[in-house]
């Protein structure tokens, strides 16, 4: 029990990487943004499963974390008008909202979905556009109830 512990700990650590991209212009008063649900595992893609292998720049910006192979389960991108909300349902069990909060900040909340009840506030933080914008990553990750050891990660870019 005490190495589940630690593992959720360390993975539930929100974290910001550089990725070294330089991004390009979007259209006026709209930012844009790319939410994935990933799936950390040590395990190989399961054959009849529509799993596409992370991007590696990004998934080289996990190296830090133990499992061998990153497996996109699901990926929206969404425009941000200013003072809106946009809500993506990236699993059956994971939503996110992404709210341009207006003078150069934008709020994450990532939901658990959960059938026969509302869905329950799991990570919320606000952070600067311009870090997105340069090229940040946001990260919040946990592990699975299905199989031991993997874990899941909800990850958020700009998609500028």
């Amino acid at each position: 029990m005490k190495f589940a512990s630690l593992l959720q700990k360390q993975i539930a650590i929100v974290f910001f990487v550089a990725l070294g991209l330089f991004p390009t212009a979007t259209s006026a008063g709209e930012l844009r943004l790319r939410a994935q649900l990933a799936w950390g595992t040590d395990d190989a893609k399961p054959p009849g499963q529509d799993l596409k292998e992370m991007d590696p720049k990004l998934r080289e910006k996990f190296r830090h974390l133990r499992w061998k192979n990153y497996f996109v389960v699901k990926s929206e991108v969404s425009g941000v008008p200013t003072k809106t909300t946009k809500h993506l349902i990236l699993s059956d069990k994971c939503a996110v909202d992404l709210v341009d909060l207006g003078e150069g900040n934008v709020k994450i909340t990532v939901f658990s979905l959960r059938t026969g009840s509302p869905p329950l506030e799991v990570k919320s933080e606000s952070l600067p556009i311009d870090k997105l914008k340069a090229g940040y990553v946001w990260a919040f990750g946990g592990d699975t109830k299905e199989k031991w050891d993997d874990a899941w990660l909800v990850v958020v870019t700009s998609d500028e």
